[in-house]
């Protein structure tokens, strides 16, 4: 093999798995740097989900990432959430989330469940206790 041809082929390698920083975001898609002030193109973004369960949490504009690169294409990479700089946030969680449908936990509906003791009008009943 020719130390060209070893040398394309080290350069697919490395370029399988690459660190990047989001630099752009349009809805399901972004731009990131490489990290030489080198834009990316238009890049999908992948999520966490499954058929009944869907979390969008797309990254924002000086987030890492991971970039899996098919073949070593990067024209052709795929953005994954990346390390997460910063410091973990208090309660493992900071933001806002939204959704629609219901959220259950220990068999208690968020939707659906029912207060006791709770009067109408301007009364005060305290908070949960």
């Amino acid at each position: 093999m020719s130390d060209y041809a070893i040398a394309q082929l080290m350069q697919k390698i490395e370029n399988l798995i690459r660190i990047a920083t989001v630099i752009e975001r349009d809805g399901d898609r972004a731009k990131v740097d490489w990290g030489n002030d080198t834009p990316s193109a238009w890049l999908k973004i992948a999520q966490l989900g499954s058929e009944e369960l869907k979390f969008w949490i797309p990254p924002s504009k000086g987030t890492q990432v991971v970039v899996i690169s098919p073949g070593g294409d990067t024209t052709k990479g795929v953005i994954f959430p990346g390390p997460f700089a910063g410091g973990v946030p208090t309660g493992n969680f900071a933001g806002t989330i939204t959704g629609v449908g219901d959220v259950i936990a220990s068999e208690i509906s968020l939707v659906g469940h029912v207060h006791k003791g709770v009067l109408p009008g301007t009364a005060d009943t305290e908070g949960p206790k």
